[in-house]
């Protein structure tokens, strides 16, 4: 998508991670209709339940709670196969999740905080299991990732390409009550987007002033509008959003309402909750015959959340040749198609969906033989809004699924038509890559340039593997190194591997790469990096780093077996934390007295608050107390703005944090966020004590 610049935690990994620990915890057994109640916390982050269903079935799992805390739900057979998933992506505090077509037994239903949500706070919820036998419904049954907020019209028919005629013209408000940073979007059924940066386009429209812009002149009950001047409106699919850019006295959640009028008529409204950072979609068609009004479909975006069970769309994906092409069409209707295909073991493959008509902005997502995605990418390039998937190595063979889509998926707006090609090339793998050592866990780095890209895999005792500590006591080994200290490879295609050869012990594994040195080339290093166990891959992702930037993912190994994947990314630090939504559960701090805590994988940060003049001197110490933690610090201001960060007191030497001799620049309350390397994406997990000094 074009115009959007802001990204979103993937949901997905913390599906993953509900979805495991299934395996590991007995269930309390549900009755159908009958409501039961639970707490999420800090020592309890997942609650399972089990429920008996005969084959046809269909199942519907609703959770809620009064604090509005946005939860999720997984729903997974007796084998741990994944069969319904939602989010409270409204963050509404209630969510549902259902399944249809049961094959029967016994299935499990867990509830966790949607990703994103770091309160350490308890969570009471209730959940409610409903079971119907074929040919009866339960009393819910919503779509997946379709959260609806008002009555859906009759079924929508594309009138693209028409024309309504208006004397009266097109008007859309979006509404809210703060003075936050919000930004609305409309993007016209001819591929016009309406946004700030575009206040007008080809259909006729234009975009009122754009209100409380980087907080400045903050206006209270804000409105922002989009019009279109009477005359002729084109007719088919406008897609609507709201970005909640910048909360402007506080990060908190912002509730929203956007209103319409064709001709006159009111097409009623909508209402949207949204935190900072997030995208909500929905839309309306305007109809030749005047009979216009919201789809009923919308929701907050999230990218790595597919538009339908994985299930589905493995049961209905058509085969697809390598090194062919097809040609397809989506819309509100039909939100996604999906393509299976057929690879062997490290093949290289490349996909691209690119629009042909309409508004439509692709999307593509790339499934694994089990089901899981494993590469997606919304546009190309920047000002891009096609899609492409380029030389993603395969590891293990398999039929893979193309789920072809659009932003938003299936609360998207966007329609048309679209050319999907899928290539191959001729694998350029040497042989000494072919020839590596074998392990039982194995971490394959891959990239296209002569760079030094170093990669580094810290085991669960915090021993780290990489090229100046080839072996660590736990058997991890560094078997290739690629092009370190800008020595060329001995083959045309740099790559590193690190293995266990015996079983690893259970833990969190950290994996990080550094792009070092640009050593005879200027771009970006495009790499793949690929972690398999027991032969399963466990994460197969991409990046393109610029020279200094590390990539960095982390997961855990269960004594069971089983992995729970944790984010990764490029780290970005304070950018990667959704803290502002915590900020009123912050603990206050005095000067002097040390605070002990803990940072977990399912408790990334904690924030500590004081109150200060401009001018006071102050230093901030966290320290590393048990665990493998790599403590980092950063502290915000009173108008939200970094004001200090350490990681290493000592570079090399010493891990602990410690923001030294400070003067503050301003007077106000300050927010101190303890966190570890990487913020989001680090894996190091322990205690800490962090203290405040008050120098002056």
């Amino acid at each position: 998508m074009l115009m959007k610049r802001l990204r979103h935690v993937p949901l997905l990994l913390m599906i993953v991670l509900a979805a495991f620990a299934v395996s590991a915890q007995d269930g309390r057994a549900l009755t159908s209709g009958a409501p039961v109640t639970g707490t999420l916390n800090s020592a309890n982050f997942v609650q399972v339940y089990t429920i008996q269903a005969a084959a046809g079935d269909s199942l519907n799992a609703v959770a809620s709670n009064t604090l509005g805390i946005p939860l999720a739900i997984v729903i997974t057979d007796a084998s741990g196969n994944l069969v319904g998933q939602a989010t409270d992506e409204a963050v509404t505090g209630e969510v549902t999740a259902s399944a249809s077509s049961l094959s029967g037994g016994m299935y499990y239903i867990t509830v966790f905080k949607a990703a994103g949500v770091a309160s350490a706070a308890d969570v009471p919820f209730t959940l409610t299991a409903f079971i119907a036998t074929a040919g009866e419904t339960t009393d819910t049954a919503p779509t997946p990732e379709v959260i609806t907020t008002e009555q859906a019209t009759a079924e929508v028919v594309s009138d693209a390409g028409g024309q309504l005629l208006t004397t009266t013209g097109m008007v859309i408000n979006l509404n809210w009550g703060t003075i936050s940073d919000l930004d609305l979007e409309v993007r016209d059924p001819i591929g016009g987007s309406l946004y700030f940066q575009t206040p007008t386009v080809a259909s006729g429209g234009t975009l009122g002033p754009n209100v409380n812009q980087g907080c400045a002149n903050t206006t209270p009950n804000a409105t922002e509008t989009a019009s279109w001047s009477p005359g002729g409106i084109p007719t088919g699919s406008y897609e609507l959003l709201v970005y909640y850019q910048q909360g402007c006295e506080g990060e908190t959640p912002v509730t929203f309402t956007i209103t319409a009028a064709v001709d006159g008529v009111s097409l009623g409204q909508t209402e949207g909750t949204l935190l900072p950072g997030q995208v909500y979609v929905t839309s309306l068609v305007v109809r030749a015959d005047g009979t216009s009004g919201f789809t009923g479909m919308s929701g907050v975006v999230a990218d790595q959340i597919l538009p339908d069970t994985a299930a589905n769309i493995v049961a209905t994906a058509s085969p697809l040749t390598i090194g062919s092409a097809v040609n397809g069409a989506l819309s509100t209707q039909n939100p996604y198609d999906s393509y299976s295909f057929t690879v062997q073991a490290n093949e290289f493959i490349s996909i691209s969906m690119n629009a042909t008509t309409g508004s439509l902005d692709t999307f593509l997502l790339l499934l694994d033989p089990q089901g899981s995605i494993v590469r997606s990418n919304d546009d190309a390039a920047d000002g891009v809004t096609n899609s492409a998937i380029n030389n993603a190595l395969l590891t293990v063979p398999g039929t893979y699924t193309i789920v072809a889509t659009r932003y938003g998926k299936r609360v998207g707006g966007t329609e048309g038509n679209y050319t999907l090609s899928l290539s191959t090339q001729v694998s350029s793998l040497p042989e000494e890559f072919l020839n590596l050592p074998r392990g039982v866990l194995e971490f394959t780095l891959l990239w296209d340039t002569d760079d030094d890209l170093q990669l580094l895999v810290r085991d669960p005792a915090g021993d780290a593997v990489f090229d100046d500590s080839p072996t660590v006591r736990s058997g991890g080994t560094l078997a290739a190194d690629g092009n370190v200290n800008c020595v060329p490879a001995a083959t045309s295609t740099p790559f590193s591997y690190v293995y266990w050869p015996t079983a690893p012990r259970p833990g969190i594994y950290e994996i990080e790469v550094w792009f070092q040195s640009e050593c005879s080339t200027a771009n970006a290093a495009n790499f793949n990096l690929i972690a398999t166990y027991n032969g399963q891959e466990v994460f197969n992702v991409s990046a393109e780093p610029i020279l200094g930037e590390r990539y960095l993912i982390s997961f855990t190994l269960n004594p069971d077996g089983t992995i729970a994947l944790s984010d990764g990314g490029i780290i970005t630090g304070l950018d990667s934390l959704p803290y502002q939504a915590e900020t009123e559960n912050a603990i206050l701090i005095t000067a002097g007295v040390p605070i002990n805590g803990s940072i977990t994988q399912d408790n990334k940060f904690d924030l500590y608050v004081f109150d200060a003049e401009a001018g006071d001197l102050i230093s901030i110490a966290m320290n590393g107390t048990s665990g493998t933690l790599d403590p980092a610090l950063y502290l915000v201001g009173p108008f939200g703005n970094l004001i200090a960060e350490n990681d290493d007191t000592v570079p090399g030497e010493n891990r602990n944090s410690f923001i030294a001799n400070l003067t503050l620049p301003e007077s106000g309350r300050y927010i101190i966020i303890a966190t570890h390397f990487g913020a989001l994406y680090g894996g190091t997990t322990g205690t800490y004590s962090v203290t405040l000094t008050q120098l002056n």
